[in-house]
Order: C-alpha cells, then structure tokens, then sequence
C-alpha cells in the first residue's frame, strides 16, 4: 500500500486527541502553534471536559467530529492509545501522529503497548509518526505540528535543508544554529520511536520533495542501512544530498568477535566508507552539520578533484590557509604558467606569483586589483577551487568581499569565502551570489573534506576500533583454514600448495611433497589466533626439521590451550616476502553482511586502511574497494594487472559468502599474497552461527 505522507506532514484537516487547558501541555502548544501560522484548515480539539479552547470549539470524543480527517494528533496516556488507533481505524483515519510516551523506549510493560500499536497498524495500514515524537514543522506550508519551542527568539525561515531524526531535541537545537547562519528549512521531523515507519521512509520522501536539497537525518541506530545507501544513491541522481549525523559512534556494533574483521569492523567505520561510496555525508557534529549544509547549498555545482587556489590578503594568512588546506587532504598546486605570466600585470613585484597568492599590503586597499587576481586563479585549468580568505568588516573589508563576490558571481568553478571579523555585512556579499561564507578558516576545510570524494592523501574520519578476539560460543562453528580454502578453491580463488598431517612423520612427508621452505601451522577450532599460542613455524628447510617442530608444537599448544582440539597441522610451501593484503566479512547491524578490504598481515589493525561493501559485491564495487585504500593503491603500481586480479578475486570471495547464507558471520583471509603478481590465499578463518536447537523437553522421572 502506498502511504500518505503528504496528508501526514501537510494535513488540511486534523484532530487533537487529548488536548488539555494547561498551557505547557504538549498538545496545547501543537494548537497554539499551529494557529500562530495562521493555520486555515479544519481543526478539531478533542476534550470532553471542555467547550472550547485556544478559542476552537472543542469536541467530546473523535467519532463525535463525523468523519475522517488528514491527521489525528494523540496525546493520552500510553495505555489509551490504542483504544484510540482503534476508533480512528473505524472512521477511515490512516494518518497518526503520537506524541504520547511510555512504549518500547521505557522497556519492559511499554514494548508490548507499543506492540499492539504495530499489530493495529498492520491490521488496518495505518501511517504512525512516533510513538512519542515530537511532532513536525512543514515550513513552505506552514503547518507548526510540534509542541518544541523551536522559533522563540529565531525566524521563522522556509528553505531548502530537511531535519528527520529519532530525537525530539536535535531538531529544533539544529534549526536555531543553522537560521543563524542564514539557512532556511522545509521540514523537521521527529520520527520517535519509529513504531510503524522510520528514518528512511521520511528520507525517501523527502529526496521526492521538490522543497527539499538537503536531508539531514540524524540517527542513533541505523535500523535499514541498505535502504539508506539505495536512497543516498537516487538522492544523487537527483541533485541532492544526505547528509548523517549519526551518534554512539563508540559503542554502535561494539562486540566481541572471534576474527579481526568482527573486531575492527565497528559500525561507524563500515558507515563511513559506505556512505562515501553512495554520496551520503558523515559529520560528528553539530557544527559540522551547520557548516557543510552551507557548502551542499552553494548554487554552483561541488569540484571534482582537490587542487585549491588560495587568494589571501597578507603572507601570515597564507601560510595559515596552506597549512589547513593541506593537512584537510587537500592539494595547492603550482600554478599555471599562462596564469603566472597573468599574474604579473596585477601583483606587486616582489609579491608571490604562485599558489598561495599573498596580495601583500599593495593590493589590500586596491579592491579592482585584488578582482583580477582572482579572474586569473578562477581561469587557471589546473584548479578545481578557490578560496578567498578576508579579513575585517569596515569600508576596505567590505570593498575587498564586493569585488570578490562580483567574480566569483558568474565563476563556474566551486568558490568558498573565509573571512575574519566579517560580520554580517560580509556573509551577505557572499550569500547573494551563492558561494558559502565562513568565518572560521579550519572549519571551512573540514566541511569541504567531508563532502568532496576521497584522493589518495586525502584524510578520512571514521576509523574503526581494533578490538580483541574472543572465544566462541556454543552456537558457533569455526571453520578452519583447510576448510575455508578448499571451499573458496573451489570458487576459483588460488591458494598455495599445502597438505594436512596428523604425526610427525606425515608432515614431513607432505614437506617434501609441496617443496622447501615450507611453513607449519596447528588446525584447530578452538584456536581462531594461532601465532599467540605459538601455533605457527615458519621456514623449515628440512624433513627433520619439520618432524621435530610438529611434536614441539602439538605439546606446546596443548599445555597453553588446555582442551582445545589439537591433532593436526598444515604444511604449506611458502611464498617470497611481499604486499599483504586483508579481505574479511562480518555483519554490521545496519547493513547487514559486509566485506572488508584492506592491508594485511600485522598492518591489518596497526593501520586500519581499509574499505567496506555490502554484500553481493559486484566487480565495480570489487574496483572500487580496492582504489579506495590509499597505501594498496601505491602497492599495486608496482604490479599491472594485479588491480583486476584482486577485484576478480573479491567477487569471488563474495560470491562464496552468498553461498554460504545468512549462517557465515564471519570470514577473515589474512593474508593475501601477490605471487608473480597473482593473488594467493595464504591464511583463512571463518565462523559460522549455527541455528538454534529446539528445546528438550523434560525427561521422564
């Protein structure tokens, strides 16, 4: 069934179930405000105690209204609401907005209330925004449906940015930041408890809303995070842009997991290397929230690549610029020639003719100049962008932003102005022609990194925590090395000659089989980390050799790992020193099942340069995992072809998981070799979950 959500957020007609004469009652302020709009539409105040308030006329029960409307507002306590989905069901209301609380967020007697609100919902297809929410603001059409305080002492201001967030507080906290900034708003709505539709039907309807560039969600659990990269995709299409403040970044998917990849995986650095891949923007907080909203709304479309010009008024706040600029990721390039040479009709002798440009004192009080300057870094073809850093809101302050704003006016390139002690009355130079105005030179470039794609040196946030192993439990199943790499050899992945031995004499037998220098390593489920327990031995150059380390290491293992199953190990050739590399998987509560790709060996979480994928990988995500981590680009240079050949390799590894089912949880191939340029498994763990057992039932006395 397609759901209603212009009649939720644009209602012509709406009951208020529960409205009270206390003036801080939530209900109350939801019909003060609305009125305070000029609300025009049919409203029915519903209280039988009363006859009229806020000067409406006030109806005893909602059946006594005869008939449906747009929207039902409620407002009773928790154990009546569902009475009251009930009554409005029977009418034919399918739109509901609950502010009331006491559902699933207080716990134990409030899920099952709130259950029986999901079951009603079903029943009739009913549209909830909450339970307990706060309601939401329509700006163009101004419908104030919330009891928040949002515009005392701010302007009511519509525009194109829309807040959706499970928090009934951020909302309005975000909306007095941002009108300060002169950024108007379409919507702000709190989603609540999210009891019947969340976070991502109101984004999907807002990337549909031709009010609405910017959606901003904010989330403290990503309940579909598949959906979201879907719609962070069709957003892009369309022009516009999510942007994710998302919070509990430190304990979103924190657990104990047996491989590396269930550790380091934690939910905020799969978000962050996801979202890139899809367009959407991660920010921390709220000021960087504020700040690349002003960059998403520029009228000019965002640069491809990151070479900056920088057009400063005096050789300290170039410097300062320089060293921002670089250390966000971002490059200040050499300047064109042609652009030199042009330079020179405009600058100073002995001012500096290259990237970035100090106007000196010469050009500060001459704001024509300082203009043509700017035409020429705007004209030069190796730059993606421009910045202008300022200073001052007096007379020559105000003249250097009004000629830069005439420039930068028609300027096709992306522009960005940083100026010192502006003030208003330099933000609004800015702001006319639509280039972003900061007055903080560091935040500036911390927005821009946040919303242009990723370079090589470009610096990302969003770093998983490496966590430590832990032993699994009764319902999970390890398979091991051998295990995993004949399944996965079977999928057209290469591994190394190797043999399995249970006594000293068969691998030394299987020694001589694969071919010296070879490496032993102990199978067993119940040791995921063989080298900690000293369940490795590495170059054994003789039959000898070989036989004596597997007594040692069986002995040696047992007594430091009591009861673990220890029988057997694998003999395997070794391969010449080179490139490690890491591919893993491990589900995340968001997206569900990912696949990690990074460096490898002890690099894995000493570095932690890797990238994320949901599952199926195609061969473009497959591409693009393995461009996305910086040091094993500059690795696979040194190898051609060996770039396809890992993209090959991850889709095939993909392919397996899907096979395997929703039962594989967790996979780490650590790590993956570059043999003669081919890649080559050299060491693989997996876990798989097993499903429940049926109860027993009591044995007979």
């Amino acid at each position: 069934m397609a759901y209603d959500f212009d009649r939720l957020l644009n209602p012509a007609s709406i009951a208020v179930v529960g409205i009270g004469a206390r003036p801080s009652g939530p209900a109350r302020r939801i019909v003060a405000n609305l009125l305070s709009l000029g609300y025009e539409g049919e409203l029915y105040p519903i209280n039988p105690k009363y006859d009229t308030i806020l000067d409406q006329k006030c109806f005893p029960s909602l059946e006594s209204i005869g008939g449906p409307v747009d929207l039902a507002i409620i407002s009773v306590p928790a154990v009546d609401v569902a009475g009251v989905l009930r009554t409005g069901a029977a009418m034919g209301i399918k739109n509901y907005m609950i502010i009331s609380s006491g559902f699933a967020e207080v716990g134990g007697e409030g899920h099952v209330l709130e259950g029986e609100l999901k079951a009603i919902a079903q029943e009739h297809q009913l549209l909830i925004m909450g339970a307990n929410c706060a309601g939401s603001i329509n700006f163009h059409h101004r419908k104030h449906l919330s009891f928040t305080a949002v515009f005392e002492g701010d302007e009511f201001k519509a525009g194109p940015v829309a807040y959706i967030g499970q928090s009934g507080a951020m909302g309005p906290i975000f909306y007095s930041m941002a009108v300060k900034q002169g950024i108007g708003f379409s919507h702000i709505i709190s989603s609540g408890n999210e009891t019947t539709h969340g976070l991502t039907d109101f984004v999907e309807y807002l990337v549909d809303d031709p009010n609405t560039k910017v959606i901003v969600a904010y989330a403290e659990q990503l309940k579909n995070g598949r959906r979201l990269l879907e719609l962070g995709r069709k957003a892009r299409a369309a022009g516009k842009h999510i942007v994710v403040f998302k919070s509990a970044r430190a304990s979103a998917g924190a657990r104990a997991a047996i491989s590396h990849t269930g550790s380091m995986a934690g939910n905020d650095a799969i978000c962050s290397s996801l979202f890139r891949r899809t367009g959407i923007v991660k920010v921390r907080t709220l000021e960087e929230l504020v700040a690349v909203c002003k960059l998403l709304l520029a009228t000019r479309p965002l640069p491809t690549g990151r070479r900056t010009a920088i057009l400063a008024i005096s050789g300290g706040t170039a410097v300062i610029a320089a060293d921002l600029v670089e250390e966000s990721g971002f490059a200040v390039p050499t300047l064109h020639p042609d652009t030199k040479e042009r330079l020179k009709e405009w600058l100073p002798e002995f001012a500096s003719f290259d990237n970035p440009i100090d106007v000196t004192s010469g050009l500060f009080y001459q704001p024509d100049k300082f203009a043509k300057v700017l035409e020429c870094l705007v004209a030069d073809p190796g730059i993606d962008q421009v910045v202008v850093f300022g200073a001052y809101k007096h007379a020559i302050g105000q003249a250097l932003a009004e000629a830069s704003a005439k420039v930068l006016a028609d300027c096709p390139k992306y522009a960005v102005a940083a100026w010192i002690s502006g003030g208003p009355e330099v933000a609004a130079y800015f702001s006319d022609v639509g280039v972003p105005y900061f007055d903080n030179f560091a935040q500036c470039f911390e927005a821009l990194n946040l919303i242009l794609p990723t370079d090589d040196g470009a610096k990302v946030a969003g770093k998983g925590d490496a966590g430590h192993v832990a032993l699994r439990d009764a319902q999970q199943e390890v398979l091991t090395e051998d295990v995993v790499k004949a399944q996965l050899k079977s999928f057209g992945v290469s591994v190394l000659d190797e043999l399995v031995a249970s006594s000293a004499q068969d691998a030394a037998g299987a020694a001589r089989k694969v071919g010296f220098p070879v490496a032993i390593k102990v199978i067993s489920p119940d040791i995921p980390h063989r080298a900690k327990v000293g369940g490795i031995a590495l170059g054994l150059h003789s039959g000898d050799a070989v036989a004596d380390e597997f007594d040692r290491m069986i002995a040696r293992v047992k007594e430091r790992v009591p009861g673990a199953a220890v029988d057997s190990v694998l003999v395997q050739k070794m391969v010449a020193p080179g490139p490690e590399l890491f591919l893993g998987m491990s589900h995340d509560p968001s997206f569900g099942r990912v696949l990690t790709f990074g460096l490898g060996g002890i690099l894995t979480e000493a570095l932690q340069q890797i990238s994320f994928a949901p599952l199926p990988v195609t061969p473009d995500d497959a591409r693009a995992l393995v461009k996305e981590v910086p040091a094993v680009k500059a690795l696979l240079s040194f190898n051609p072809g060996a770039e396809e050949a890992l993209a090959d390799v991850i889709v095939r590894v993909s392919d397996w998981c899907v096979s395997k089912g929703e039962g594989l949880t967790e996979l780490d191939l650590n790590p993956i070799m570059l043999d003669e340029g081919k890649p080559v498994l050299i060491d693989g763990l997996a876990v798989v979950q097993q499903a429940e057992a049926p109860a027993l039932a009591a044995a007979h006395s």
